[in-house]
């Protein structure tokens, strides 16, 4: 927490004195978060270099066997195909939307940055639940997954409810914030913001499955469920939703992804409850004697 905390401060400081003070401009941010993260991996390289953390390592310790690289790819690929899709299904909403004019295009930026603030606390939340859900489901502690799941599916689903609802409600007035005067914008910001809002009620039950398939070894689905979101269901609606509604095609076109993504969701679900329930049964059988 010191490290990431370390690196975060030392950016909001170097941002102002690389942009203004230097007269950098977006290079001198670069250049800030670049000095800042650089910084982060010092602090953590010191802290197990000196041996102060329990885990310590050498160079010629790591091992790159078949078995342990192949556990490493299986979550690695699936999250930076996740990370890839962001970025993409970003500069695919900009391109359809600057079709309708700077407005538009300038109201999905604010509503871009709102959504990503409550879908980055969620993935801290999860990261926590990965490891939890890992070591249960490893050592067959079926009643403890079970209770990981349900904790965090009510606190994630709790805070994209009370997010996703402060996000619709109070559309105009967040949107607001990023314009003087501009209304075409706060119109078109706004709609998009709510109808962002009330589909990321859905969005912490998504996200849990989508990890949790992860930690389960179950690569195949979770990479399918983590790329469904934003890839697969919405890549197909963005290129062909506008041209049949117009700027509301843009607009709900992410919406309309959620929920599909969550009927999916629901669906792989209830297979994979099925599953760990035939595997608890197995368990708790005690072998017949003849």
């Amino acid at each position: 927490m010191c490290a990431l905390m370390a690196g975060a401060i030392l950016n909001v400081i170097l941002d102002p004195v690389f942009i203004y003070a230097l007269n950098l401009g977006v290079a001198g941010a670069a250049i800030a978060t670049a000095i800042s993260q650089i910084i982060s991996t010092l602090v953590y390289l010191c802290y197990i270099l000196r041996k102060k953390s329990v885990f310590n390592f050498r160079i010629k310790e790591c091992c790159f066997a078949k078995e342990i690289m192949s556990e490493i790819l299986k979550i690695g690929i699936p999250t930076l195909i996740f990370q890839l899709l962001t970025s993409l299904s970003i500069g695919m909403i900009n391109s359809a939307a600057k079709e309708y004019g700077g407005s538009a295009l300038a109201a999905m930026g604010p509503v871009t940055k709102i959504m990503s603030i409550g879908t980055l606390i969620v993935f801290g939340f999860l990261k926590g639940f990965q490891p939890i859900a890992g070591f249960s489901y490893g050592a067959k502690k079926f009643d403890r997954l079970r209770a990981a799941i349900k904790t965090a599916i009510l606190w994630s689903t709790i805070f994209c409810v009370i997010f996703g609802l402060v996000a619709a409600i109070c559309s105009m007035e967040i949107v607001s914030l990023f314009t003087k005067g501009d209304t075409e914008m706060v119109r078109v910001g706004s709609i998009a913001l709510r109808a962002n809002g009330l589909s990321f009620v859905l969005f912490g039950v998504y996200t849990v499955y989508s990890f949790l398939f992860l930690v389960m070894g179950k690569a195949a689905e979770g990479c399918i469920l983590g790329a469904c979101r934003q890839g697969i269901c919405f890549v197909p609606i963005i290129l062909t939703l506008p041209s049949v509604w117009g700027l509301s095609g843009v607009l709900y076109a992410q919406p309309i992804a959620d929920v599909i993504s969550a009927i999916v969701t629901a669906l792989m679900a209830v297979r994979l409850h099925r599953e760990l329930r035939t595997a608890e049964n197995h368990i708790s059988t005690p072998p017949q004697e003849y």
